[in-house]
C-alpha cells in the first residue's frame, strides 16, 4: 500500500518557510483537512492577510491559523493570550474553539472577528477619526496591562533576561539586515545613552508584543470608525510596558506628535513625564524588537525626512513636540 503525499511542506528553517509562506495553493490541502477534522465549511475558504502566518477563513465563523513547526512558543502564546483576556478588554477577541497539529504543524481554530482591518482605513481617515481611534487605543491597551497576572500560566516572565539578550544582539541583528557601518557603529552609544530602560522595580505587565492597525478592526458607527476587534497574540510576552507601546507609535503615529500624545495620555501618562526620554526608550525597543528592520524605517517610514543620527531619528518617529 503506497504512502499518500504528506499535505504540508518539509521546513528545516525559517527562509524555507518564508519563501513558499505566499503560495495560497500550497496550503489549500492542509486547510481542507484541518476543515473536515473539525466540521467546518471546507467549500469557502478563503486567504487572509500576507503576514508572517498561514492564515484562511472558514466561511463566516472561523478562521484557521497554522504556524511552521519550528513556531512552538508563538503558537502556546497566540493561544494562552486568546484564552485568557477572551471577554475581559471591552472589545471583541478570538476565542479559541481547538487547537491541533497536522504532521507536526500546530494549528488554531478560532472564532472570525466582525469588522474591516483598520489598515484599510487609517492612511484615508480623517485626522479626528484618527484621534479618537488612537484614544481609544490608548485605553484599551491599559486595560490589558492592567490584567492580574496572578493566574495566567502560558508563560513565564523572563523579561530582564530577554531584554538583555536583545541588547546583546542588537548591532548584529541590524548587520545581517545589511544595515550600513555609518548606523551599526551609533547603536551602542545610543543603547547606552537610553539606558535604564525600565525601572528596577518596573510592574510586569502583559506585552501584546505588536500593537498597530494591522491587528485592529473597525465598523463605522454614526459615520466615524471606531474599534472594533483585536487580534493576533503571538508576540505577546510578560514584561514592561514601555515595549508595547513603540509598535503602535511606528506604524500609526510616526511624525504626529499630536496623536503620539493623545495616545501615551490615553494610556495614563501625565504632562511632564512626555518628553525626549521616552522618545529615546520607544525609539530604542524599536531598534531591539526582533523582526523591525533599520533599513526599512529609513527606506520606507522616514525617506522624506533627513536623519543622520539616532536621535534625529527617535525625534522624527517618536518627537512628542
Amino acid at each position: 500500500m503506497s504512502r499518500s503525499e504528506p499535505l504540508l511542506p518539509t521546513v528545516a528553517e525559517r527562509r524555507d518557510y518564508v519563501s513558499r509562506q505566499q503560495e495560497t495553493a500550497l496550503w489549500l490541502p492542509a486547510m481542507r483537512a484541518i476543515c473536515q477534522r473539525h466540521n467546518l465549511p471546507v467549500d469557502t475558504l478563503l486567504r487572509l492577510g500576507d503576514g508572517t502566518n498561514v492564515v484562511f477563513a472558514a466561511g463566516e465563523d472561523y478562521i484557521i491559523k497554522l504556524f511552521p513547526p519550528y513556531w512552538q512558543r508563538e503558537v502556546q502564546a497566540d493561544r494562552s493570550v486568546a484564552e485568557f483576556v477572551y471577554s475581559k478588554l471591552g472589545i471583541n477577541t478570538p476565542e479559541i474553539r481547538v487547537h491541533g497539529e497536522l504532521e507536526g504543524w500546530p494549528y488554531l481554530v478560532m472564532s472570525r472577528l466582525q469588522g474591516i482591518y483598520l489598515s484599510d482605513v487609517w492612511d484615508t481617515m480623517e485626522d479626528q477619526n484618527r484621534l479618537d481611534i488612537v484614544t481609544e487605543l490608548g485605553e484599551l491597551l491599559a486595560r490589558l496591562h492592567a490584567l492580574p497576572l496572578a493566574e495566567f500560566r502560558g508563560f513565564e516572565n523572563d523579561w530582564p533576561a530577554f531584554m538583555q539578550q536583545r541588547v546583546s544582539d542588537c548591532q548584529q541583528h541590524h548587520r545581517a539586515k545589511g544595515v550600513t557601518e555609518y548606523w551599526l557603529q551609533q547603536i551602542l552609544g545610543y543603547l547606552a545613552q537610553a539606558s535604564p530602560l525600565y525601572p528596577t522595580d518596573y510592574t510586569p505587565v502583559l506585552l501584546s508584543g505588536d500593537l498597530h492597525q494591522y491587528h485592529l478592526l473597525v465598523n463605522e458607527v454614526h459615520g466615524r470608525w471606531r474599534l472594533c476587534g483585536f487580534f493576533d497574540f503571538d508576540d505577546a510576552r510578560i514584561g514592561f510596558h514601555e515595549y508595547d507601546l513603540a509598535s503602535a507609535g511606528l506604524f500609526m503615529m510616526l511624525g504626529c506628535p499630536h496623536l503620539l500624545r493623545a495616545f501615551l495620555q490615553a494610556y495614563g501618562y501625565a504632562e511632564e513625564k512626555l518628553d525626549e526620554r521616552l522618545t529615546a526608550r520607544l525609539m530604542v525597543f524599536t531598534l531591539l524588537y526582533r523582526y523591525r528592520d533599520l533599513n526599512w524605517i529609513l527606506e520606507e517610514l522616514v525617506v522624506e525626512r533627513s536623519c543622520a543620527t539616532l536621535e534625529e531619528l527617535g525625534e522624527a518617529i517618536y518627537g512628542l513636540r
